[in-house]
């Protein structure tokens, strides 16, 4: 048994000497709930919520959170953080890519199955008595230990700590492959239909126009039920969806002007302006990883 340690005061920030992973251990004694903003990941996000009181929106999917449950988001899906200001709020944030995974191939085996094969916003969380009852806690203790601040900064210990987060995943894969106790989440009905025309047609037109014509709502009852199921607007939603096709296609190596206009955007102004705002960075700093 590798029980998490309590807090130990300092937030603590662990980056793998080959980038393929980031740990990220803290707690906001009093967290403010505007920082928390709508984003997604170039890899691969798992977040295990500890202490706090509040609930995740994945995809216009709301999921209740309580200590010691698991979210898992792919770099497709746009999340966003409610957190309540009333409570101390602590989590661990292990973000991965798939440079993780060479040492560990074998026969094609795909460790990343489960978070990326998914339905957007479907079967996001683990709920505590599964990370409880499946050893999945134990496995965060060891990384704890591995990669906490007591813990000796070493090839060595780097190299087990993936192996435990392969073992991590593996786990994942056994429980999408039982009949575990799914997480409830309240969704927006219709806005599930909505959310996946947008998602499978980000390079044409999307004004609210064609979208409350298609399916057959007024403009304002779109922008209502949508802001109310995802927590952010109609033209929020796209827009970071198609900064995140843009990122997606220029790490395959095209040119920022290139997925400009195959992500759906009008003009580069925009597409730069969108992208700046959203990311921090350029989008040629983008496509370098920078």
């Amino acid at each position: 048994m590798e029980p998490l340690k309590r807090w130990n005061g300092r937030n603590h920030y662990y980056a793998a000497s080959d980038a393929s992973f980031h740990y990220h251990h803290a707690r906001d004694e009093r967290p403010n709930p505007q920082s928390f903003k709508p984003h997604y990941e170039q890899g691969f996000e798992i977040y295990m919520f500890l202490s706090g009181s509040g609930s995740y929106t994945v995809e216009g999917s709301r999921y209740e959170l309580e200590p010691c449950s698991l979210l898992i988001m792919n770099s497709n899906e746009l999340h966003v953080l409610n957190i309540s200001e009333n409570q101390p709020y602590e989590r661990i944030v292990l973000l991965l890519n798939e440079n993780l995974l060479p040492p560990f191939m074998l026969n094609g085996v795909d460790f990343f199955r489960t978070i990326k094969f998914r339905k957007l916003g479907e079967n996001n969380q683990i709920l505590a008595d599964t990370v409880r009852s499946s050893g999945l806690l134990e496995l965060f203790g060891r990384l704890q230990r591995l990669l906490g601040p007591a813990g000796p900064r070493s090839a060595e210990n780097e190299f087990v700590a993936k192996c435990v987060i392969v073992e991590i995943l593996s786990t994942f894969n056994e429980l999408a492959e039982s009949e575990r106790p799914q997480a409830s989440r309240k969704s927006g009905g219709k806005i599930h239909a909505v959310l996946e025309y947008i998602n499978a047609n980000l390079e044409e037109d999307l004004s609210l126009d064609l979208l409350a014509e298609t399916f057959y709502i007024t403009k304002y009852h779109l922008c209502h039920t949508f802001k109310e199921a995802t927590g952010y607007s109609v033209n929020q939603y796209i827009t970071y969806k198609r900064v995140r096709m843009a990122d997606g296609l220029m790490l395959q190596g095209f040119s920022p002007t290139q997925a400009c206009f195959m992500s759906g955007f009008n003009t580069y102004s925009n597409f730069f302006k969108s992208y700046r705002r959203l990311t921090g960075k350029s989008p040629r700093n983008g496509r370098n990883g920078e």
